[in-house]
């Protein structure tokens, strides 16, 4: 099966659920930065640019941070743009096993490095 853009959302995700759940060891952190360019940033729900190192540290602090946390993405749309990027919408929600989801609407870019799909930018906006 081809490893898409599309594909690597939800496999990202999968990964940060684990990670804040504790469900790999500390020692996964170098996998799960692998998922990021060099040069990645974003701008998350509370309104602050991160880069790379500011988001590493973020998921320092975080891991088994959020035991019950369960991450939902749904409605993944492809926006067009031209090789090596790929652009895609989609929502995102965060529970907790005794609440409901907070969701948000995040755009996302990543760029083919290296033969895989990597997270360039990351925008994220919370629903009202």
């Amino acid at each position: 099966m081809e490893h898409t853009a599309e594909h690597e959302i939800h496999v990202l995700h999968d990964k940060l659920q684990a990670w804040f759940r504790a469900e790999v060891e500390a020692d996964a952190l170098e996998d799960l930065m692998a998922h990021f360019c060099a040069d990645f940033s974003m701008v998350g729900v509370a309104g602050r640019r991160l880069d790379r190192l500011a988001v590493q540290a973020l998921f320092v602090g975080g891991h088994g941070a959020r035991p019950g946390l369960c991450i939902a993405i749904e409605a993944v749309q492809v926006v067009e743009a031209s090789a090596p990027l790929a652009v895609l919408r989609y929502r995102e929600g965060h529970a907790l096993a005794t609440t409901a989801p907070v969701w948000r609407e995040s755009l996302a870019v990543l760029r083919q490095d290296g033969g895989r799909w990597r997270w360039l930018a990351l925008h994220e906006v919370p629903v009202a």
